[in-house]
């Protein structure tokens, strides 16, 4: 079960840096709305982490205070912010299932089979958050 909480923590340590990061490019395209949801979501990520933290590997968050890209150009609203959140819960989510699917314990294929639920309640949730804003002209339907 060890195994599955530094899993864990570390997936969501580096959700935190990411939506950080994505924080401080919307930034600078002035999207002030779209940048409070991410370091929300940013926050709620490293309360997810600390939860592990007496696992056996140390915590590896370190902020990174530039922009992972160039804003030039970018264009992001609430609705695409959100998208890419999902993108990333929907990949923890995937790596929460293999974690599941390889334990070889029960008790750690329980954990995991834990984990990998709160992972979906939060899906939704977001999904929810999204519905309330208009998608993209440009998104396929």
């Amino acid at each position: 079960m060890e195994d599955i909480h530094d899993a864990v923590r570390r997936m969501e340590e580096g959700a935190a840096l990411c939506y950080d990061q994505l924080a401080i490019a919307v930034d600078l395209i002035t999207a002030p709305d779209a940048a409070v949801t991410l370091r929300n979501l940013a926050a709620a990520a490293r309360r997810r982490a600390k939860t592990f933290s007496g696992t056996a590997s140390a915590p590896t968050d370190t902020a990174r205070m530039e922009p992972p890209f160039p804003a030039d150009g970018l264009e992001l609203d609430n609705w695409q912010v959100l998208e890419l959140a999902l993108d990333m819960e929907y990949a923890m989510l995937t790596h929460l299932e293999i974690l599941e699917a390889l334990a070889e314990t029960d008790t750690g294929r329980a954990e995991a089979t834990k984990m990998a639920e709160r992972k979906r309640l939060h899906l939704a949730e977001l999904d929810v958050r999204q519905s309330k804003y208009p998608a993209p002209a440009d998104f396929p339907e």
